[in-house]
């Protein structure tokens, strides 16, 4: 939902990711510079300094911001490095989730939103294993930037003394099982159209066939 504002903040990825450029930085060095900064970003939440781990978990995502954008001033733009890149988003994404597991009284609200989200990002890809998919939006709330806001919300606050962590971690769960049913029911859609005009897999006709 939120990731959607992504495409109209083209100036800002343009000025931060400026230095990178005239440093001339690989973009995959970049996604993986962000994958360090969310890690300090867990250490901070084991040491519940949240206003640290508000800055680390800041900081993280704003490289995922930025690599597409050196990529193509670079001209190092790649299938691998786009795929790379997603993967670190990732691992980043199940670090700052299962960060709050290290917090005493926080593990149920933590994996509940951890596993969730795991199964929000499964359904978008497992259609691809029946049917031929783009990587346009699919409409589900839930997303990583949807989460990212509210843990840094959360983060904020309780470095400020109103620790709501937990019911973020909820919040987190609850939206992310939501977008799990609305992918779940777009992509049943997408295939549904893909039967009807015959474009499913190969293999998955060949088994239709036998």
């Amino acid at each position: 939902m939120i990731s959607k504002v992504r495409g109209k903040i083209g100036l800002l990825q343009k000025v931060l990711a400026w230095p990178f450029i005239k440093l001339k930085i690989s973009p995959n060095v970049i996604s993986v510079i962000g994958l360090i900064l969310a890690l300090i970003g867990v250490y901070f939440v084991s040491q519940q300094n949240w206003l640290l781990a508000f800055v680390f978990f800041l900081l993280a995502p704003t490289m995922d911001l930025i690599d597409g954008t050196v990529a193509r001033a670079l001209k190092k733009g790649s299938n691998w490095g786009n795929y790379f890149e997603t993967m670190i988003d990732k691992i980043v994404d199940f670090a700052m989730l299962g960060s709050f597991v290290l917090i005493p009284g926080l593990q149920v609200a933590a994996v509940l939103a951890l596993g969730f989200s795991m199964l929000s990002s499964y359904a978008k890809p497992r259609v691809a294993l029946i049917i031929i998919a783009d990587n346009h939006d699919w409409p589900a709330i839930g997303e990583h930037a949807d989460k990212l806001i509210i843990i840094l919300i959360v983060l904020l606050l309780a470095s400020f003394g109103l620790n709501l962590i937990e019911y973020g971690l909820y919040l987190i769960a609850l939206i992310a099982a939501i977008g799990t049913i609305q992918r779940m029911g777009y992509a049943k859609k997408l295939i549904a159209r893909a039967e009807k005009k015959g474009t499913l897999l190969p293999y998955i006709k060949k088994k239709k066939e036998r």
